[in-house]
């Protein structure tokens, strides 16, 4: 059996939470029986639960002994009460989503207007996000990608868009593109996602909440393209063509390399973050030249620069519907969920905005699973207050 790194995570949560099924228990220690190189992996999750504080008492457990322990105790039968109250939680670890650094949620003042004890149906303000986007043609025109079907249309140079039933936009290379630069732009909605393949057969994934600008052909010695939001690149090599990104004061420059750039305007930072290849990362003068698994920071405010070894699957696994955060504040949270879902979130307090969290995630669930999940694992509650959602607790 395949077992997710969520599924593990939870497995271990319950196990030290005393909530872990008679099943958990069989899963758990096939698990561990599967490969040797568990332990090193039993290990991290253990270290990102410790991390989260989702468990208080976890923080007591040493990494490099526990792995011993549990699987010496897994031959014990499980305690037959506790069966319920984990299958009633696993289901909401599909929920929670990874995110980036912001600081502009506004806070709610406390009234009596909010329930926290209160069943909500979150479905109400908000809505799961899917492809869709807004292409702009070179001469204005505007086109709404969203719908399921195939279509066809052409830019003025004779360049052959195609919109297939996957929601790809796909540029073919047009030997008679002359030397006038047309550019197109997609717009990406909040609650959305798109992804495109240029003339040139590089392949770009786009966030929701980002716009993306680039040439239908490529002309000249060079391939520039602008971005505001998020992208993950897979670009195709060409040595003679140098392929430059630019977002906002920062330039990547690649040959032919997979990164990913987030910068979106409200957000304190550009991150660039190599998966493979290599890339130079440029911005006011300093320039870095990137290795794999490592992401060039640049501070937007006071331009200060700095690279840093990262695990890359944190940044990128958003472009497969999956998310994985490491330590991340409820205000990052709620900001990602935020975009994804179209729904605003307000604190009562700032301090529930520092609450960290660690654990891995899809995305293609209601928002009512994450905010389950989040009340499950820390002190908070949320409540909807007319078309938004607020994040507290209830009063004494």
């Amino acid at each position: 059996m395949k077992f997710s790194k969520e599924q593990i995570i939870n497995l271990i949560a319950a196990y030290h939470q005393n909530t872990i099924s008679d099943e958990g228990v069989q899963n758990l220690r096939e698990w561990m029986d599967m490969n040797p190189d568990n332990s090193e992996e039993f290990a991290n999750y253990l270290a990102l639960l410790k991390e989260s504080q989702a468990i208080s008492q976890i923080n007591k457990v040493d990494e490099n002994q526990a792995w011993s322990k549990i699987y010496s105790s897994l031959s014990k039968p499980a305690k037959k009460n506790k069966s319920r109250k984990i299958q009633m939680w696993l289901p909401y670890a599909a929920a929670v989503v990874i995110v980036f650094v912001v600081s502009y949620f506004m806070l709610y003042q406390v009234t009596s207007d909010y329930d926290f004890n209160q069943n909500y149906n979150f479905a109400e303000v908000s809505s799961v996000g899917s492809k869709k986007a807004i292409l702009t043609l070179d001469g204005g025109q505007t086109l709404i990608l969203e719908e399921s079907l195939t279509d066809m249309f052409s830019e003025k140079d004779g360049t052959r868009i195609e919109k297939d039933s996957s929601n790809t936009l796909k540029y073919a290379t047009n030997i008679n593109k002359g030397s006038l630069l047309i550019y197109n732009r997609i717009d990406i909605p909040r609650g959305g996602e798109y992804s495109l393949i240029l003339a040139d057969g590089t392949k770009v994934w786009l966030n929701s909440q980002s716009t993306f600008k680039y040439p239908v052909q490529f002309v000249g010695n060079t391939r520039r393209v602008e971005l505001t939001g998020e992208a993950y690149f897979e670009v195709a090599h060409n040595a003679n063509k140098p392929f430059f990104v630019k977002a906002g004061d920062t330039e990547v420059k690649v040959l032919g390399t997979k990164f990913n750039i987030s910068s979106y305007t409200d957000e304190e930072y550009i991150a660039t973050t190599l998966v493979e290849g290599s890339v130079q990362v440029s911005n006011l003068g300093r320039n870095e030249l990137l290795k794999p698994g490592y992401q060039a920071v640049v501070n937007r405010a006071g331009g200060k620069f700095h690279v840093q070894e990262v695990n890359t699957r944190l940044y990128t696994s958003w472009v497969n519907g999956v998310f994985e955060f490491k330590n991340n504040s409820l205000e990052e949270i709620c900001h990602q969920l935020s975009r994804w879902y179209n729904v605003e979130f307000f604190f009562t307090e700032k301090q529930y905005q520092n609450l960290r969290f660690t654990g891995a995630a899809k995305r293609e669930k209601p928002v009512g699973f994450a905010l389950d999940m989040i009340e499950k694992m820390a002190n908070v509650k949320f409540a909807i207050k007319d078309d938004k959602i607020i994040v507290g607790r209830p009063s004494d």
